[in-house]
């Protein structure tokens, strides 16, 4: 029972979306970076994952990709939105939270990138970079994904667990607002599938559109029948004792007034998507399309393969971007990380990499966080998708490779009474 709760608790607090063939698929990867060229990674890793390469773990297929080409991943009419939003936001400087110029307000709805252009030399500018990166996480509108957290260590796999999420945003979803009489800034359920020693374990989130509130978070277990209330800040720990975390989702996971922010630098990273150009989607309702995508499969499932086990060895492609180097540090005592360095794609807001250590100061963890692009037939609508996290502990040296999904869907109109606790509590019936 304890593991069912501690599992569930991971999962109760995941914040954000966990989210044919290709449109364009790219041919061969422009250079693959490895062990005998490992100096070329220099300023496009960092040094954690460079020396991973270096000594053989890790190699990559690495993709050149034009960077207003790879803009167009995002719709004109986001691109539009955001230009429209210049000088109309604003952030509160003590708690970084978003704010209407026009009324000082928060505001109940926007779309688009809330800060088109940025400054790096103003001292908000981190803050204003983080709101940027929440609106490209909301860009979907609602969205579902059955996915696996798979647990490595240098043998292969430990612990498998499958389990689905689902997420809506009510802030930064195209199409305009909807009905949101409990003021939310997105929401999510999440439900266990297997083992079945936890089947049927769930948890719902709601955040509140404000600033100060903390996320509001409950779990539920068949077996006692009851819901329980968590502190939000659970999830900076470890999900069901795998190399996870709640807050990896996106690579940041939480409330952006969680954080003070601080911007470190600028540089070039490599990004790992799926493909360089959007998926296209299969549309099934007028509210609802599939996603149909590949697996990323990883070195313990392919034998012969060359690096540790859960190095991504078929459909990851690395490609070379533009960051900001942002530094995240939340002063809840209860959270458990300390200073979070994240690699943050400068035109497209994804954070690509972060690097985690603990409240004494040490490093411990990192994160590679891939996404997909997708897009309906004519290509008016356009979103981007978180697809997997590959969190490392090289302390432990042991991995999990979370979010390789099975099924994906876009919706933008889930039933008005579906994320809510009775939802939650008839998950398992």
């Amino acid at each position: 029972m304890k593991r069912a709760w501690a599992l569930a608790i991971g999962l109760a607090v995941s914040i954000g979306g966990l989210f044919g063939p290709p449109a364009a698929m790219a041919a061969e990867p422009s250079w693959v970076l490895d062990s005998n060229n490992w100096q070329q990674g220099k300023d496009l890793l960092p040094e954690v994952v460079l020396n991973r390469v270096k000594n053989g773990d890790y190699w990559y297929n690495i993709y050149e990709v034009d960077p207003e080409a790879f803009k167009k991943n995002y719709s004109q009419a986001f691109w539009d939105a955001s230009e429209a939003n210049a000088g109309k936001y604003d952030v509160d400087p003590e708690t970084c939270g978003l704010k209407d110029v026009a009324t000082g307000k928060i505001p109940d709805f926007y779309f688009g990138y809330p800060f088109p252009k940025i400054d790096p030399k103003e001292p908000q500018a981190a803050c204003k970079m983080a709101w940027n990166f929440e609106a490209a996480n909301s860009m979907p509108g609602g969205q579902g994904a059955t996915f696996t957290l798979n647990g490595l260590d240098s043998s292969g796999e430990f612990k498998r667990i499958k389990l689905w999420l689902h997420f809506m945003a009510f802030l930064g979803r195209p199409g305009g607002p909807i009905d949101n009489p409990e003021s939310l800034r997105s929401t999510n359920l999440t439900n266990v599938l297997e083992p079945l020693d936890v089947d049927g374990v769930g948890g719902l989130t709601k955040r509140t559109n404000d600033w100060v509130t903390q996320d509001k978070a409950w779990f539920f277990v068949p077996a006692t029948r009851r819901v329980r209330r968590v502190n939000a800040a659970t999830r900076s720990d470890p999900i069901a004792g795998l190399d996870i975390f709640s807050d990896d989702l996106n690579c940041y996971g939480g409330k952006i007034e969680y954080y003070n922010w601080t911007l470190a630098g600028e540089g070039k990273v490599l990004a790992p998507v799926l493909e360089t150009t959007p998926i296209s989607m299969v549309q099934k309702t007028d509210t609802r399309w599939d996603v149909p995508i590949p697996y990323f499969k990883g070195a313990y499932e392919t034998p012969g393969a060359k690096g540790v086990p859960w190095l991504v060895v078929e459909n990851l492609k690395m490609v070379p971007r533009p960051v900001w180097i942002l530094h995240g540090q939340s002063e809840d005592p209860y959270y458990n990380f300390g200073k979070v360095i994240m690699y943050m794609d400068k035109d497209m807001y994804r954070i690509w990499w972060k690097l985690v250590h603990n409240r004494a100061g040490e490093y411990f963890y990192n994160a590679m966080c891939a996404y997909q692009f997708e897009q309906t037939a004519d290509a008016s609508f356009k979103a981007v998708s978180p697809n997997m996290v590959v969190g490392v502990n090289d302390k432990t040296n042991r991995a999990c490779l979370a979010g390789r999904y099975s099924s994906l869907f876009i919706e933008h109109d889930f039933p008005k009474d579906y994320f809510t606790l009775r939802t939650l509590t008839r998950l398992s019936d």
